[in-house]
């Protein structure tokens, strides 16, 4: 059986369906039009598919056609020869454009193929059958993080999983279970390694010292070790939400994740090539989400949204970002549309167009956080 994927704007939507038959579909055809930039995405997706068949050894044979969507001969001229070089074909028109689904779609079911199309936004996978019946069923595969970014032709150049983090989980917890005591802690060892005034007195600090000693941010003598700095005012709270967001069960998660969206070829150079750091990165249901931490009094509100309005779209249209920042207690919390701190109302707004959501407190509580990360990212739903 071949499968023949219409490429179209958006390759990450094919992804799912390419996972989900990887072990029966070897032949694979990708159709793209004639543009320069839509056969840009079309070897993109070969070459993600080509390592990720290498990797997994699948043995994928894949193969780019391109032709002229706006003639309906050559598109027609293009299947027939498929027809006549393969024995099954299938047709995944997930990104096809209208006129390319159509013709393709009539001639596939005339030769007995079946049509697929991939809804990526409700995991649906409609299926017409040559005989014009259709059933639609939900995904059942379960796509990693990893798998999804190999087939998008990215490459993970570092990642910390569940495994690696358990030995600190307790520790983290115990921080945040007493989030007030942490911070006047966490301010007083910083103040006194730069010496500057300190405005608490370590002696109350119970057994936050020691549970610090143990994550190896400070030394036995309970003075910070300067290399430790940042993990201590920044990285503990995105290990924190890590273990928030994992005890929701997503199919997948990973804490910081550095990414070459980049491509060798193009850029030999790693300095040179574009590359991004996720905090957390999560696939659900076949869609992928990211949650960045921020611990900033003075976060432009507008300008994150920006940045992370232009990063999601590497993972496609489907992809949504929470920005939780914990600052000093803001003018409102953030719930639905209400202003908060440095994100105002029409902040907030055009963060939910692009797929971002925000979350901006004095610290975190949980119920209300994790309420949001299900709730935005469709986690536990049935979608």
């Amino acid at each position: 059986m071949t499968l023949l994927s219409i490429v179209g704007d958006d390759i990450s939507r094919i992804i799912p369906l390419l996972y989900a038959y990887k072990d029966q579909i070897k032949q694979h055809i990708l159709l793209c039009d004639d543009d320069p930039g839509n056969y840009a995405r079309a070897k993109m997706l070969q070459k993600g598919m080509q390592k990720f068949s290498s990797r997994h050894t699948l043995g994928w044979y894949t193969k780019i056609i391109s032709t002229n969507e706006d003639s309906a001969e050559d598109i027609k001229n293009v299947a027939q020869k498929q027809f006549k070089s393969n024995e099954g074909l299938w047709l995944n028109a997930t990104d096809g454009y209208p006129a390319v689904t159509i013709l393709l779609s009539d001639l596939v079911r005339k030769e007995g193929g079946k049509i697929l199309s991939y809804d990526h936004f409700d995991n649906d996978l409609h299926t017409i059958e040559p005989d014009g019946s259709m059933t639609t069923e939900k995904l059942a595969s379960k796509i990693d993080i990893e798998s999804y970014l190999i087939l998008l032709n990215y490459e993970i150049q570092t990642k910390h999983n569940r495994v690696e983090l358990l030995p600190r989980k307790k520790y983290i917890l115990e921080l945040y279970q007493k989030e007030s005591l942490f911070k006047k802690v966490r301010n007083a060892v910083v103040a006194q390694a730069l010496g500057q005034h300190v405005q608490f007195d370590l002696s109350m600090a119970g057994n936050m010292l020691e549970i610090l000693y143990h994550l190896k941010i400070v030394d036995e003598q309970y003075n910070l070790i300067r290399s430790q700095q940042k993990v201590l005012q920044g990285d503990l709270l995105e290990e924190y939400v890590f273990w928030l967001c994992e005890a929701l069960y997503p199919d997948d998660i990973l804490m910081g994740v550095k990414i070459d969206f980049d491509d060798e070829q193009s850029e030999p150079h790693a300095q040179y090539r574009v590359m991004n750091e996720f905090d957390i990165l999560m696939t659900h249901n076949n869609r992928i989400y990211t949650v960045e931490c921020k611990f900033s009094k003075e976060l432009d509100g507008l300008e994150i949204i920006y940045k992370y309005d232009a990063i999601i779209d590497y993972f496609g249209k489907a992809s949504k970002a929470i920005i939780a920042n914990i600052s000093s207690k803001p003018k409102e919390s953030y719930m639905g549309s209400k202003a908060s701190g440095n994100f105002k109302r029409s902040t907030l707004r055009r963060a939910r167009l692009a797929g971002v959501s925000v979350y901006h407190e004095s610290q975190i509580n949980v119920i209300k956080f994790q309420n949001l990360v299900q709730n935005f990212f469709h986690i536990n739903k049935n979608i």
